[in-house]
């Protein structure tokens, strides 16, 4: 059952469960469901009560970070199906061989709603698994797997797991829609979490609390929105390729230090995992049909929350996942964004690198559409300087503004901060190639090019002011009305 507290009882809870991990308290008795487990010395029945606290999102006070701030999620991105009993936990030695599946857990949300970002986990367990156990073992938490979970003594271990669950019998199926920014209940994204407690002391007459374990949900999300200088309003955003089934179990993921690194860069996990049989392209579960991101009314973001995507290796823009952006403007045209890195690459890439869409990341795009007539009509810009931020959260630098034809070929650079323009390999300075005949506008300013009758470049005219530039674009007199 959900019980829901009050903020004062939650942190009444919370400090009686402190004080009950730091002195111990008679939690356990020798309960009729016990399977049968001994204490090792006259074939007593006891339990051993284990709790510890599940983040759906990260918990700033117990990391340490590069710097800037890990998002959290928020709403029904955190959100675990407690009354339903959409839930399983079990517990695996230190060799990743399952050992036993927990019977009736208990999962309190530690907030007043019910989309809580931490959620503290408690169970019993007998003095036979004790004895399995030892003093290091592993929890596995799965949750929102809409009660299609596998059985984990069946595998036995948790590569075999993955194994099982990339199997059409596991997909979570999205062929009929996937959810966007009005997430509910029903959209539940489904997670997974491991971690290994060392050192662990387990007795009867003491509750032992682990700390934390850090959960992934499958799915990423995009958000897109329109600058507010943007010369024009957005009418729609597509993402042109996606999957439409989620893998709930990230492959290769064992222990908590392969998702949870504390590094920007890092977290969490590195590369897609998709459903089994899948080649390089493409894949059986892939579509090409463009899937609408949806508009918030209240603050007019587009979002959708997808499967992974397997981008970084495709050789073609048909074949990789590019947002596609439509404006409101008399002559409307497909505007298109890729998932690549524009500068300031992590290391072990290079700027021009496309990426995956991994899951539990946040990838967020700021647009802004600039003057009529030209190459140049869509900037990226980061939510933040530091875009990587697990726990939903992946963006793309601000400095370089990729320039494209109207057949999509890169032409060159623009540096929205110095204003110069780079050659397309991002690095050598070039001048203003808007600048020849047949231009009629400067794509960064928007500002009109002033031409004589050999469509030489003479300056630039600010339309809304009408002030003058030169080709450097310092102010100048008018030079025909002076």
């Amino acid at each position: 059952m959900f019980n829901k507290y009050t903020a004062s009882s939650i942190r009444t809870l919370l400090a009686l469960l402190l004080s009950a991990a730091a002195f111990g308290f008679a939690a356990c008795s020798e309960g009729s469901d016990d399977p049968g487990g001994t204490d090792g010395t006259g074939g007593v029945t006891v339990e051993h009560k284990i709790g510890l606290y599940l983040q759906t999102g990260s918990d700033l006070a117990s990391r340490t970070t590069p710097s800037g701030d890990y998002d959290r999620g928020a709403g029904y991105e955190n959100y675990i199906d407690i009354a339903g009993g959409d839930l399983l936990v079990a517990l695996y030695g230190t060799d990743d061989r399952w050992i036993a599946t927990v019977g009736n857990p208990v999962v309190t949300p530690v907030s007043e709603t019910l989309s809580s970002k931490t959620y503290l986990l408690e169970f019993k367990v007998s003095g036979d698994i004790r004895d399995a156990l030892g003093s290091s073992f592993k929890v596995l938490v799965l949750a929102n797997w809409h009660h299609r979970y596998p059985d984990l003594a069946e595998a036995g271990s948790l590569q075999a797991l993955f194994d099982i669950v990339s199997t059409a019998d596991y997909w979570i199926d999205y062929s009929a829609g996937l959810p966007s920014w009005d997430l509910t209940a029903a959209d539940k994204i489904a997670m997974f979490g491991i971690s290994q407690y060392d050192n662990v002391s387990l007795r009867p007459d003491m509750a032992a609390y682990l700390g934390n374990l850090h959960l992934l949900r499958a799915l990423a999300k995009i958000e897109v929105w329109d600058n507010s200088d943007s010369a024009d309003e957005i009418e729609s955003v597509a993402l042109t390729r996606h999957i439409t089934r989620a893998v709930p179990m990230p492959k290769g993921v064992t222990h908590q230090n392969h998702y949870v690194k504390n590094d920007y860069q890092k977290d969490y996990v590195l590369y897609p995992s998709l459903p089994a049989g899948s080649g390089l392209y493409p894949y059986p579960n892939e579509s090409s049909e463009p899937l609408p991101l949806v508009k918030n009314p209240a603050d007019g973001h587009y979002t959708v929350y997808v499967p992974e995507f397997p981008n970084s290796e495709r050789e073609t823009d048909a074949t990789r996942a590019r947002l596609r952006i439509r404006y409101k403007e008399y002559n409307a045209r497909d505007y298109f964004i890729d998932f690549k890195y524009y500068n300031d690459p992590p290391e072990g890439a290079a700027a021009g690198d496309y990426f995956d869409l991994l899951r539990n990341y946040w990838y967020q795009f700021e647009v802004r559409k600039l003057a009529e007539h030209i190459n140049v009509e869509v900037q990226v810009v980061p939510y933040s300087h530091v875009p990587l931020k697990p726990g939903f959260g992946i963006g793309i630098p601000k400095e370089l503004v990729p320039v494209y034809d109207d057949n999509g070929n890169l032409i060159c650079y623009f540096n929205s901060e110095n204003g110069n323009y780079y050659d397309t390999d991002a690095t050598t300075v070039i001048k203003n190639p808007f600048l020849i005949e047949g231009n009629p506008k400067d794509p960064a300013t928007g500002w009109d090019i002033v031409r004589d009758d050999n469509g030489t470049f003479r300056y630039f005219r600010d339309p809304a002011t009408g002030k003058c530039y030169d080709a450097d674009k310092n102010e100048i007199p008018d030079p025909d009305n002076n």
